[in-house]
């Protein structure tokens, strides 16, 4: 008769993804749903268009049309691959929109800050979406999980225009886009981290040739006699 334990490391049931796993793609969403919506401040719109020389309606196709063209593109990707692939479409899209957000803040003429902002929002917009999608594949957590992701999109949203404007106000508009370095940095890190360990734990749960799941590194089988 054999003993049954409970795997060790092994995939969650159902198909069900770990909530943990969504930090890093989720800092990136937010960061995206913040860059949307930076471009409303008013002091930071007009700082923009006198220092790189755009008319009101420039600005808006730069600023904010292209954003979100660029982003529903990418939220069709991060959506269709996000939930098999979370890892390596959550870190192509923050590298694209720290690339992005670079070229923005540094821009010296419009075509450069048009290129970040198509960069960005293709990044934001993967990020979106591969966070929705993965959301959905958490199981028992997936309600839960998508409200306070909801709420803080929202939030974030809203933020954008009021920090922006703040910072255009007291120093430019270029350190509206350079904050978000720091928590791209922070999800990109996270994003690889969460990636290691779920294929650790992927591996570490595949059956052996007889049928039952390797143990972890260091541990004696189960079923072993002793001694061995």
């Amino acid at each position: 008769m054999h003993d049954h334990q409970p795997r060790r490391n092994a995939a969650l049931p159902g198909g069900e993804r770990p909530a943990w796993a969504v930090i890093g793609p989720g800092i990136a969403a937010l960061t995206g749903l913040y860059l949307l919506t930076m471009t409303f401040g008013p002091a930071a719109r007009l700082s923009l268009q006198l220092d790189l020389g755009l008319t009101s309606q420039t600005t808006l196709v730069m600023a904010l049309v292209a954003y979100l063209v660029s982003a529903a593109a990418g939220g069709a990707l991060g959506v269709g691959l996000g939930g098999r692939l979370l890892t390596t479409v959550g870190t192509a899209a923050i590298a694209l929109m720290i690339i992005g957000v670079l070229l923005n803040a540094l821009a010296p003429d419009s075509g450069i800050y048009l290129i970040g902002r198509v960069l960005s929002g293709l990044g934001g917009g993967s990020a979106v979406g591969a966070t929705v999608a993965f959301a959905r594949r958490a199981g028992r957590h997936s309600g839960a999980l998508a409200g306070i992701l909801a709420g803080l999109g929202i939030f974030a949203l809203i933020l954008g225009p009021v920090i922006n404007h703040w910072l255009a106000s007291a120093l430019a508009w270029r350190w509206g886009y350079l904050i978000t370095i720091l928590p791209l940095i922070v999800g990109l890190v996270a994003t690889a981290v969460s990636g290691f360990v779920l294929l650790l734990t992927r591996r570490a749960g595949q059956p052996s040739s007889s049928g039952m799941p390797h143990p972890p590194a260091g541990q004696r089988p189960w079923n072993a006699p002793p001694g061995v």
